[in-house]
């Protein structure tokens, strides 16, 4: 295999990262003790009635634009894929955890718009006259993905088509790319052209990752300490590469810090003017995903991210425990229609999930950070858990040792008033996306010089976020 497929066209030598190939899970600490949890103790933290069921819709609102929770799905869907671990069964060893696959490369390729290149995945693009650029709508909606004549999304993760807004987000990715391809019409050659776009196409995105997704979302003394490091060359400080030259994916960072985008999602969104107000699983409006996406269901962008100075954006939920009553009772085409009340719930799975992959409290993990030199305040008493573990005998003991999931969004919900992520789970973050691109010798960290394009950022504008796409495209 080609130490970078996603970026090798068939004609011309690979370039990218040498470890950019399809890897397995691990553990940032595999050395901490694994904090065990029942079925019944999720469905006590988690499951319908819990602490974590904001069924009153009390949690309020941050200050993040709510597009932010569909741009973080993508993502995920960018870096992570396990189709093997269940939310039941004994807990994995470190051992067994390093053997897991992960379909995903964790430094931010693209590969779910790219796939395998034009050559390897050629259903993804136009054709042989425009080598390299990306197939965009079809014969009803041309503001929608490319798809089959059955309606299937011809995309490179068909998890990417889940619902409208990822959906929508994965377009607005295929025509950013597109928008750069067309603007290199003076490269004759095919396969110089398609790299370059791909390359500019993948530094914006990474960029955006780094200086506004994450900027936003986690602590800002975390976040400075990061970068710091970084430009002491003294990044990433736990995170590397496993016995086989492979960069894991950290269970930590993918099953329970980077899941903090199920507490920010709102119950209903503004998908457009027509539409300002539709549920998040509506069947009414086909929202549930998988299926083409109508005119009238073309998500405005502008109701949603800063894009028109005119039009203030939703904002999403709170960080915090809260979840909205959609993904604490899921319906049958999520969960499927055998599943049990406490298994609707996305709260609960999560917690499951944790216990599966032998995760540790957020304590150790809190402790672990500290230890290596991230400024964590370790007084955990500000957390005040008592306050919202339930004072059943099941779950008391969870005060002192928390499931580290539970833990995070606590310390978002305390520490930072639920406007962004705690040190911990910033911590995270931070360590596993800055140390993936550290670590890749062809990511925008690689290249100083680099920096966004002025005709995308716009030659006023003294910071570039994901708004700056939207315009770009539509430009």
């Amino acid at each position: 295999m080609s130490k970078c497929p996603i970026q090798h066209h068939g004609m011309t030598k690979a370039r990218g990262c040498s470890h950019a190939k399809l890897g397995n899970f691990g553990k940032l600490f595999p050395k901490l003790k694994p904090l065990s949890i029942s079925e019944e103790q999720a469905k006590i933290l988690g499951g319908k009635g819990s602490p974590m069921d904001d069924a009153n819709d009390s949690s309020g609102d941050s200050h993040l634009p709510a597009g932010y929770t569909f741009f973080a799905q993508f993502i995920d869907h960018d870096i992570t894929l396990d189709t093997v671990t269940d939310l039941h069964g004994a807990p994995l060893s470190s051992e067994e955890i390093s053997h897991l696959a992960n379909l995903r490369t964790p430094t931010l390729d693209m590969d779910c718009v790219y796939g395998f290149g034009p050559e390897a995945s050629p259903h993804l693009y136009e054709g042989a006259n425009a080598f390299g650029r990306l197939r965009e709508g079809n014969a009803i909606n041309s503001n929608d993905l490319p798809r089959s004549d059955n309606g299937t999304a011809l995309i490179g993760d068909p998890r990417n088509d889940e619902n409208i807004f990822v959906s929508q987000m994965q377009l607005l990715f295929i025509r950013f790319h597109n928008k750069i391809y067309d603007s290199l019409v003076s490269q004759r050659d095919a396969g110089d052209r398609f790299e370059e776009a791909q390359k500019q196409t993948r530094y914006h995105y990474q960029y955006l990752v780094v200086n506004d997704f994450l900027k936003r979302i986690c602590d800002k003394s975390i976040f400075d300490f990061a970068i710091k490091k970084i430009n002491e060359k003294k990044y990433p400080l736990v995170y590397g590469a496993d016995k086989h030259g492979k960069f894991p994916m950290p269970v930590e960072f993918s099953v329970a810090a980077y899941r903090f985008g199920h507490t920010t999602v709102r119950s209903r969104y503004a998908v457009n003017s027509l539409n300002p107000e539709v549920d998040l699983f509506d069947e009414r409006f086909g929202t549930e995903g998988f299926s083409a996406i109508p005119e009238n269901l073309v998500v405005d962008w502008r109701f949603l991210l800063e894009v028109d100075p005119c039009i203030t954006p939703l904002n999403t939920k709170k960080f915090d425990l809260k979840f909205p009553s959609e993904l604490i009772n899921m319906p049958d085409p999520i969960v499927g229609r055998d599943a049990s009340e406490h298994e609707r719930s996305l709260a609960c799975r999560n917690l499951l999930r944790g216990n599966v992959v032998s995760l540790p409290s957020g304590q150790d993990i809190a402790t672990a950070l500290e230890n290596v030199g991230y400024p964590i305040d370790l007084d955990f008493s500000k957390l005040k858990l008592g306050d919202v573990i339930p004072g059943d005998t099941e779950v008391q003991a969870f005060i002192d040792e928390t499931p580290l999931f539970f833990y995070l969004m606590r310390e978002a919900e305390i520490l930072a008033s639920g406007k962004h992520l705690g040190p911990t789970a910033s911590a995270i973050l931070l360590e596993v996306f800055l140390g993936a691109l550290v670590h890749c010798e062809d990511s925008f960290l690689s290249d100083p010089a680099w920096k966004p394009l002025p005709c995308i950022k716009g030659s006023g504008n003294s910071k570039f976020d994901l708004a700056d796409i939207v315009r770009y495209t539509q430009s």
